[in-house]
């Protein structure tokens, strides 16, 4: 049996597919098996998968579409093997320690969810770290990339799936990680930068004519990890320096006054009314915003979880 089984949603999407698939087949951990789940794609994705010859690597394609990460890694969580689960976005990277320093955090932790530190990349906007660990917030309210995680398998038992869009207080992973919090796992941070993610309403994913960031970066990463990974960092304390020696008052205002909502939050609670309607609300106008950024036309996408937690194997 595999150590570890790596989720990859992904959704007509090849031409990152194949960045993210080649991120870990290079990883230095080599214990672990893929599953890449569609979709519905209609895309040449299976081709991409079966192309790397790697009999790690395996491929399904689901035959409705859902239209949210939860359905194509809840069966991927059905198909899973390993004793632990690493999910990985299809347009996002991992440096090549990324599942070596996660399975030796969770195990020197005895941590039953881990998470590691991401870089947000988008075209026009600086570098920004995430996943940090803040002792001032809590994991109940404090979202952190699916990509960073490392979770034991056993917590689907007690927790269950990944929610389906519906009536939520943010999106699908928001929601499992903050129901995996609230039921008592242990939760432990690597404080280590290993995963870069570019977020698909920054880049317009489905609607871009330009080439994508990935390929450069991957090439960039194969060469010489360390130096991008010093670049990365670098470019973020510098970003930090000038923030600082050059205040924007809109900006810190809005920082400010983030600051303050986060702290009633942790505070009051996020599910009592008004806060759990105000959050709902924000959601439900996210979405509805970020599909036509993704260039992705609506759509009803199936809503009955209780499927998933039938069939569970």
């Amino acid at each position: 049996m595999p150590k570890v089984t790596v989720v990859i949603a992904t959704y007509n999407c090849s031409h990152t597919l194949k960045c993210a698939l080649a991120s870990v087949r290079d990883q230095t951990f080599t214990d672990f098996e893929v599953w890449v789940v569609g979709d519905c794609c209609t895309d040449d994705s299976e081709q991409v998968v079966a192309g790397f010859q790697d009999s790690r690597f395996n491929w399904t394609n689901l035959p409705q579409r859902f239209g949210t990460q939860s359905g194509p890694n809840n069966e991927g969580l059905k198909r899973a093997r390993g004793e632990y689960i690493a999910y990985l976005g299809h347009d996002d990277l991992w440096f090549p320690w990324h599942l070596e320093t996660l399975v030796a955090k969770i195990e020197q932790a005895n941590a039953d969810f881990v998470h590691a530190v991401a870089v947000i990349l988008g075209p026009d906007r600086p570098p920004e770290g995430l996943g940090a660990p803040n002792s001032r917030r809590s994991l109940a309210q404090r979202w952190t990339p699916p990509s960073t995680w490392l979770h034991r398998r056993t917590i689907t038992e007690k927790c269950g799936f990944w929610p389906l869009p519906g009536i939520l207080p943010g999106g699908v992973d928001f929601v499992f990680q903050r129901r995996v919090h609230l039921a008592g796992f242990r939760f432990a941070g690597t404080g280590q930068l290993s995963v870069i993610k570019f977020p698909s309403p920054f880049w317009r994913v489905y609607a871009r004519s330009s080439p994508s960031p990935q390929p450069d970066y991957l090439e960039r990463m194969q060469r010489c990890p360390s130096d991008l990974h010093t670049s990365l960092l670098t470019q973020m304390a510098v970003e930090a320096i000038e923030r600082k020696e050059s205040p924007d008052i809109c900006a810190t205002l809005r920082l400010f006054l983030t600051a303050v909502r986060w702290r009633v939050v942790d505070l009051y609670g996020m599910d009592r009314w008004p806060l759990s309607t105000y959050f709902k609300w924000k959601r439900r106008r996210y979405d509805q915003r970020a599909w036509s950024v993704r260039g992705l036309s609506s759509f009803n996408a199936k809503s009955d979880p209780a499927n998933y937690h039938a069939s569970k194997t």
